[in-house]
């Protein structure tokens, strides 16, 4: 069984991509395999999206809403690279003493030992990229410099070679350890469909669209990667969809129109226009991918002298300077179309009852403004889990967390994830047509039992209605075992230093995954 990710990858594009003649891979993919749009996780970012694909279970479990996420027991934001997650479908796969091969997954670091082997995702900072060690030279070797990410300059010419390079590295460093680790699963991901979608979002079909260029590049390998396959079950998927964004709402705004979040009034006023203007720089430099090289000009304790305006909640309300937390009842963090609603109290009632309350002036104020949004409640799985969710439906709206606008909806001009991501199930095992209601928890136990594996208890989501009557996954039932695993083997890590953490944080704001 092979897995393969293409990140955002997205029906909004590939559809009328396909109707165009564009992309004769997925074309066949469409004819050749039970396919529908695959919902993706609350929020729907990269994490906590792959690690609910690889595990099967919804983001409370554990505990990881983003890249950062907020923290109501400290009220500081945290880097999550460093968490572990088990339970993974390969864990359990090597518990039932099978073999896999993981590759470019986010969320597989740290990892647990398994039989076979992974090539971890980014970022960096770590002092090991694989498991075994020796894969990583193994695979650099292969490639002649495989690279974790795209280290050019978005925007640039040199961006859009180095991403159409890159997904070649990725399909043939994939399909080298598929050959010469024999798995049972192999599972292996394509960033630039994601990364290029953040820069240079186009929808018209023409030869200077970078992005249909890394969707054609795409299509090409992938035609060579189905016929090299042609008689296996092959799951291709994305963690999420990609659309335009016209327009960014402001939760923490309406919340504190409403007497929900409360500032203090510190910081000096000269102080707080210069570190303003350092955090419009930082965007700035960050869209063209100079922030390291600025870096390097400018003097280090000059900068850090200065507050962001982050700190002192001109931009985001979770970056803490200026939220008087003792006053303040909920705070909102955000990912992309979602907005996480955290109540700061540990008694369950008044919990209920801010969320109530949050919710109410949230939908108000959303109303206002002629969204349509939708709610969901959520279990505290521990610090970082919110108690509320609040999802836009309406297309092409994004949340911002910002504070420092005069009205809860502002225009922009930029791109940025979407509700629904891609299945496609393709082989011996699989019916052709369509599949509805798939969602991202249910591809886990979807493979684990196609391939005559257990699934863990713990799974919360259910094996999909995809397969050929008469094969051999439509003739069982899924079987269930409690499934503990073993301690994570991390080989590294991050650094733990300023500077490390500075550099992961400005990528995941040139990205838009920060403000």
């Amino acid at each position: 069984m092979i897995v393969l990710g293409l990140d955002g990858a997205t029906f909004s594009l590939i559809r009328p991509w396909v109707e165009a003649g564009a992309l004769p891979t997925f074309s066949r993919l469409l004819d050749e395999s039970v396919h529908g749009e695959l919902e993706s996780t609350v929020p729907e970012i990269t994490v906590p999206a792959w690690p609910a694909f690889a595990t099967g279970r919804d983001p409370e479990s554990f505990d990881m809403y983003g890249f950062t996420h907020f923290n109501r027991d400290t009220n500081e934001l945290d880097l999550s690279h460093d968490e572990f997650v088990r339970g993974k479908m390969w864990d359990a796969i090597d518990d039932q003493d099978g073999r896999s091969v993981v590759f470019n997954i986010p969320g597989s670091y740290p990892w647990q030992a398994i039989d076979g082997a992974i090539i971890a995702a980014a970022p960096e900072y770590k002092e090991e990229y694989s498991h075994p060690p020796e894969k990583w030279d193994e695979l650099v070797e292969l490639v002649d410099g495989y690279k974790l990410r795209n280290d050019k300059v978005p925007g640039s010419q040199a961006y859009v070679d180095l991403s159409l390079e890159l997904v070649d590295k990725r399909f043939t460093g994939f399909e080298h350890f598929i050959e010469s680790e024999d798995p049972d699963l192999a599972v292996g991901l394509i960033r630039a469909t994601d990364r290029v979608a953040h820069h240079y979002w186009e929808t018209e079909v023409s030869d200077d669209n970078a992005l249909l260029q890394v969707y054609k590049r795409v299509d090409e390998r992938l035609s060579e990667f189905l016929d090299s396959h042609d008689d296996e079950d092959i799951v291709i998927m994305s963690d999420h969809g990609f659309e335009k964004v016209t327009g960014k709402f402001m939760p923490n705004k309406v919340l504190a129109d409403d007497g929900f979040i409360h500032l203090t009034d510190s910081g000096d006023s000269t102080k707080a226009t210069l570190g303003s203007l350092k955090d419009y720089a930082s965007t700035a430099l960050g869209t063209v991918g100079l922030l390291s090289f600025a870096r390097k000009v400018v003097p280090e304790d000059f900068v850090n002298s200065l507050p962001s305006g982050d700190t002192l909640s001109l931009d985001n309300a979770i970056n803490l300077g200026r939220i008087d937390f003792d006053r303040t009842k909920a705070v909102c963090d955000v990912g992309q179309k979602t907005t996480l609603v955290y109540a700061l109290s540990d008694d369950e009632s008044q919990v209920d009852a801010i969320c109530d309350e949050a919710e109410a002036t949230l939908r108000r104020g959303a109303t206002d403004v002629g969204l349509d949004v939708s709610f969901k409640r959520l279990e505290r799985g521990g610090p970082h889990t919110p108690d509320l969710a609040m999802i836009i439906e309406t297309p092409e709206i994004h949340a911002s967390s910002r504070l420092d606008t005069d009205s809860a909806l502002i225009d922009v001009d930029t791109s940025g994830h979407a509700r629904d991501g891609v299945f496609f199930a393709r082989g011996p095992s699989f019916r052709t047509g369509s599949v509805e209601g798939a969602h991202i928890t249910d591809v886990a136990p979807t493979i684990l039992h196609t391939l005559g594996y257990e699934i863990p208890e713990l799974t919360s989501g259910d094996v999909l209605d995809v397969f050929e009557p008469g094969s051999e996954p439509a003739t069982r039932s899924p079987s269930y075992y409690d499934f503990t695993g073993s301690d994570a083997v991390t080989g590294g890590g991050l650094s733990g230093d300023e500077e490390g953490e500075d550099e992961v944080k400005d990528r995941l704001r040139e990205l838009g995954y920060l403000e």
